[in-house]
């Protein structure tokens, strides 16, 4: 993200100091402030927006109130180091001033400088609520210390907020909005509050396992795991001699960057469908080439991204989300004004128009065998965009720049667990305890399965810009099973008579809502003989499942992104071909197949053979899908059924190359010409180029 303004800067310096000014350490330094140097409204307006139009004296004052200001910070700097220590450590513990976490000693200044607030965020007076902030404050201030301590992945500390003119903020500020302090205007919109913790766990209900893993595991990793993690561009390097990588395993290499150190099948065994985890790895640039705020702006530019479509810009104030989307176009001085004002910025599919990213989900999605997808979220300072809620997918939150606080709560009930789709927001008052409360900093990962309730807030001085990467929506045993059973179930009324005998004629008399209450042996009986009807009559069998998965399959064609053609597979595949003409005018390929020639499919998921209800076999495939969300109907090609046994061979040999000779067709044309039409359609890739 470009750095912020010079306004902006000050800002953020002055605001620090003033806020270190309230801590008690700073008590001597507030006698000895001469009273020239009390700062006013007038001093907050010349230090933001100097002026050349300023008196001698006014120049004059600016510039000791400059001086008097980093005076300040540094004091503020210096008192920090020394005065943060937690006063419960060991008298061996006094000289290690960075053993606290920066977060927790900034969430201690924030509980005693802040009045307590109820769930609305109203500020409240009464002796009752002084003690509640008190305790508070002395519970978030101990629990560095007393407390378990979280067991994230990565390093064991966290960066301190920079206040010192150099945070990052917000990237334009409109000269028309006060500034902050001014007489009338209003100061950073605060989000809610956390909500007041529960003493205790429900009767009967299980304390939750600790959602994070230890901090001590990326120190138990090997210098070569350390240095492959650390190396941004592991993604981006394709492998050797690509045409013959298996795209599933190029797909568990990519989730493999995105997680570690954690490694893959520990992530399956211990996290995934079961709790969250953290990965903490003090690389900033780790994610940094996948967005920035430039690409964002640069992409307003050059795309037409419409509000609601593209683009939504929202707020959480007061317990309230809202959705402030204009019409039209996202234009960047629209959409940065509203940013500059508060407001959230989420981006619905930044994968069209950024290809590093695109790549990630393509590559992804053949692991996943599923659509991989990417929101975006650029968040200002001390904001909240979202109300809690949890969503319908495994989300993977990749922090690329700037700092977030990351909230997650365990699901309501237990039908909420690994739900099918998205919830309602909630009030904070309905929340109980969070079972993770951590902040990521850039280059920090973070991953949480569908029905955790989630928020997420901005702190003080620290934007926030992330990528969620959303997957195995809607790809539970119960999708498959909404596919199965209809086919279960027509084919067992063909073959049964049982099953199409008409109902005892008394049926609407026993069974019912309103007969639920009826004992007698004539509902007793309809409910056994419907029973067992259903035992004997609608197992599905082998087959039937298989075609239960392919249906669903051909979703996963029809969503997925269209695969990335890399330089090396460019060569060996059609879109790599060039015609020409001869004298007369006629097309001349570069390309003819023969019987010694050696072909595979383009990726393991690049198709998929069905055959429908009717009898007839399609390929589907996803190769000319659009950018966009199903952007376009299905896309399959139909063949002949005995040319289903060739597409078999050709999935079933999947990664290795085989010759078209090889081929169960009968004759040698015939393999020729099935090859030809599935190259054609950039199905398949050829282990050596014909140039």
């Amino acid at each position: 993200m470009d750095k912020a303004s010079t306004s902006s800067a000050n800002r953020a310096s002055f605001q620090g100091n003033h806020k270190t000014q309230k801590s008690p350490n700073n008590g001597k330094a507030k006698a000895k402030k001469s009273p020239n140097t009390d700062i006013n409204v007038a001093d907050v307006e010349m230090l933001l927006n100097p002026s050349s139009n300023l008196t001698k004296e006014q120049k004059e004052r600016r510039k000791m109130m400059e001086g008097f200001v980093t005076k300040q910070f540094e004091r503020a700097e210096n008192e920090s180091e020394g005065s943060d220590i937690d006063t419960s450590a060991s008298t061996s513990n006094k000289g290690k001033s960075k053993a606290a976490r920066p977060t927790d000693r900034k969430r201690r200044l924030q509980a005693e400088d802040s009045p307590p607030a109820d769930a609305n965020n109203n500020n409240t007076k009464n002796g009752k609520d002084d003690k509640v902030s008190k305790e508070s404050a002395s519970t978030q201030g101990a629990s560095a210390t007393k407390r378990k301590p979280p067991r994230s992945q990565g390093l064991e500390h966290t960066s301190p907020i920079q206040v010192n003119g150099k945070a990052l903020a917000c990237p334009l500020v409109r000269k028309s909005l006060p500034a902050a302090g001014a007489s009338g205007a209003s100061g950073p919109a605060k989000s809610c509050p956390l909500p007041e913790k529960r003493k205790s766990l429900p009767a009967g209900a299980a304390k939750s396992k600790s959602p994070v893993i230890k901090q001590e595991a990326l120190e138990e990793a090997s210098n070569e795991a350390l240095e492959e993690a650390s190396n941004e561009d592991q993604l981006l390097a394709p492998p050797k001699e690509t045409h013959k990588t298996d795209s599933i395993e190029e797909g568990r290499r990519v989730l493999q960057w995105l997680l570690n150190p954690i490694k893959v099948n520990n992530f399956f065994d211990d996290f995934w469908e079961h709790t969250a985890c953290v990965v903490q790895r003090k690389n900033p640039h780790y994610y940094s080439k996948l967005i920035s705020f430039k690409m964002i702006d640069e992409v307003l530019v050059r795309h037409r991204l419409d509000f609601t479509i593209n683009v939504d810009v929202t707020t959480y104030k007061n317990g309230k989300r809202e959705t402030l989307n204009p019409e039209g176009r996202a234009l960047p001085p629209v959409v940065w004004g509203l940013y500059s004002e508060g407001c959230s910025i989420r981006i619905l599919n930044p994968s069209t128009y950024l290809g590093g990213l695109r790549h990630v989900c393509s590559i992804m999605q053949e692991f996943f065998h599923c659509l991989v997808g990417a929101n975006v979220y650029l968040t200002p300072p001390n904001s909240q965009g979202f109300a809690p809620h949890y969503d319908d997918i495994e989300a993977f939150v990749i922090q690329v720049e700037g700092r977030k606080r990351w909230r997650l709560y365990e699901p309501p009930s237990g039908a909420d667990q690994l739900c099918r789709n998205s919830s309602c927001n909630f009030d904070q008052e309905q929340l109980g305890e969070p079972i993770l409360d951590e902040v990521l900093e850039a280059g920090d990962l973070l991953y949480f399965p569908r029905g955790t309730v989630h928020q997420a807030i901005t702190e003080e001085e620290q934007h926030s810009l992330h990528i969620t990467l959303s997957v195995y929506q809607q790809q539970a045993y119960a999708n498959l099973l909404e596919k199965l059973m209809p086919i279960v179930l027509k084919k067992a009324i063909k073959q049964s008579v049982a099953l199409r005998r008409g109902l005892p004629l008394h049926t609407f008399h026993v069974l019912g809502e309103a007969q639920r209450a009826n004992r007698s042996d004539s509902r007793n009986q309809l409910v056994e003989n419907v029973q067992k009807l259903v035992t004997k009559h609608l197992m599905p069998s082998a087959q039937d499942i298989d075609e239960a998965v392919d249906q669903l399959a051909k979703k996963f064609q029809h969503e997925a992104l269209p695969p990335i053609i890399l330089p090396e597979e460019q060569v060996r595949t059609v879109f790599g071909s060039r015609s020409t003409a001869d004298e007369q005018g006629n097309a001349i390929c570069d390309y003819e197949f023969d019987t010694k020639t050696s072909v595979r499919l383009l990726r393991a998921n690049i198709l998929r053979l069905v055959t429908e209800e009717d009898g007839s076999v399609r390929i589907y495939h996803h190769v000319d899908n659009g950018f966009e969300y199903c952007k376009y109907e299905p896309i399959f090609m139909e063949i002949l059924p005995e040319e289903a046994a060739a597409v078999e061979l050709l999935i079933s040999a999947y990664p290795y190359y085989l010759t078209v000779g090889q081929l169960p067709l009968d004759s040698a044309a015939r393999k020729v010409e099935v090859v030809t039409a599935l190259w054609e359609r950039g199905l398949l890739m050829t282990e050596n180029p014909f140039k």
